[in-house]
């Protein structure tokens, strides 16, 4: 296909692969918001191959696309893009396939296997050449399907691009439990970058049976799904409604769920999105919840990372109490290089936005270089929603 490479930028600019005809309408209303140029949903279908009309795209609406993507002319962005864009050693391939061809029979190599497997993904998260020419091969290897984007789902990029690759995950993996655990992070990528595609999201997560979640993480990301949602719609009673029943489901799930009382993975996501949306009460509530009913045992292995976490929405709920020292002397023996890297930047942005609120004087050194900080992570991610609600 012609202009393979700017469809393929324009793709990640826009975080969403363009699968469908209807697609285009969404992109181009995102062109208009960050470049203020209007670029029809036909043209975009012309480029995207779904009308083959004989009619070209023009080099002014080539320029607009570029400009888009972040450069300044289509000229540019050939000869950027061409001298930028790395050429993947096949050995590197070669080797993750090989890699992930290992099918763990037990607990000590799924251990092994799982460590291994962190490190392979702090490559392919770090390295989007390589996760491009790799993605496809991992959401159909059924060791990578777990491995891979089960285990370090990339939070930091749902609203930036690796949601295309998620995508892909679902294609290939269609149980309840693995639908509803990539539909919710779909649904977050939307909601945190302000795409209105999230509510036709959620209806697929709501039609899933509920009965079929053997794990608290996809389960929590249901109850958290709909809370942002209603809290976004400024619906009320819905919000209530749910807010309610995901506190009732936090007290009741280690009580069914007895294989993961070792880390609060239901309450730690429940508490993040009650902080998220200024409830800190029921945030607090939950996080209750996690002193009661979970510790730590010398066996267990939690990733680096998990713990620093949830100290942080536990600071970040004392602040939201008014209880501003207590919330200090958490900050100050987190250390943010310690926070998980799947969701190091979101935690960070967080964390930011309170620290800016406890300085007193804007004009200070300290304040700006923090406020250029969140600025720089915030487009960076795409997460859009801390602007509108900060």
């Amino acid at each position: 296909m012609q202009y393979q490479s700017l469809i393929h930028q324009i793709q990640l600019r826009y975080g969403n692969e363009i699968l469908f005809s209807k697609d285009c309408e969404q992109l181009s209303v995102d062109i208009f918001e960050i470049t203020s140029i209007k670029i029809s949903a036909q043209t975009l279908r012309r480029l995207f191959g779904f009308i083959n009309d004989g009619v070209k795209i023009s080099n002014t609406s080539l320029n607009y696309l570029a400009v888009y993507c972040g450069y300044e002319n289509y000229k540019d962005f050939i000869k950027l893009y061409n001298d930028n864009t790395k050429i993947v050693d096949s050995k590197d391939i070669k080797y993750i396939k090989l890699f992930y061809s290992i099918n763990p029979k037990n607990p000590s190599l799924d251990e092994n296997y799982h460590n291994a497997s962190k490190n392979i993904a702090k490559l392919l998260l770090r390295d989007n050449d390589l996760l491009n020419s790799t993605s496809t091969f991992l959401a159909k290897n059924k060791s990578a399907q777990i491995f891979f984007y089960e285990r370090f789902p990339f939070i930091d990029g749902l609203s930036s691009g690796y949601s295309i690759h998620l995508s892909k995950y679902l294609k290939e993996k269609n149980n309840y439990e693995s639908q509803l655990f990539g539909m919710s992070l779909l649904y977050f990528g939307y909601a945190m970058s302000n795409n209105s595609k999230r509510s036709d999201v959620l209806k697929l997560i709501n039609a899933i049976p509920e009965e079929q979640i053997y794990h608290p993480f996809p389960l929590a990301r249901k109850f958290a799904s709909n809370i942002l949602e209603h809290y976004l719609n400024q619906n009320e009673f819905e919000l209530e409604k749910w807010i309610n029943l995901s506190i009732k489901e936090a007290s009741n799930i280690s009580k069914w769920k007895r294989e993961y009382i070792n880390f609060p993975y239901f309450q730690f996501i429940l508490a993040d999105v009650l902080n998220l949306i200024e409830r800190p009460q029921e945030a607090s509530e939950v996080l209750e919840i996690c002193e009661l009913d979970y510790k730590r045992l010398p066996d267990f292995s939690l990733d680096e990372g998990y713990i620093e976490a949830l100290d942080l929405i536990k600071a970040i709920n004392l602040f939201q109490l008014g209880k501003v020292s207590e919330s200090k002397r958490i900050l100050n023996r987190i250390h943010s290089k310690d926070i998980i890297f799947i969701m190091h930047d979101y935690f960070q942005i967080q964390r930011l936005i309170i620290e800016l609120k406890m300085i007193k004087t804007k004009s200070s050194k300290k304040y700006q270089l923090k406020d250029t900080e969140l600025n720089r992570l915030i487009n960076k991610t795409k997460f859009y929603f801390f602007l509108e609600n900060f």
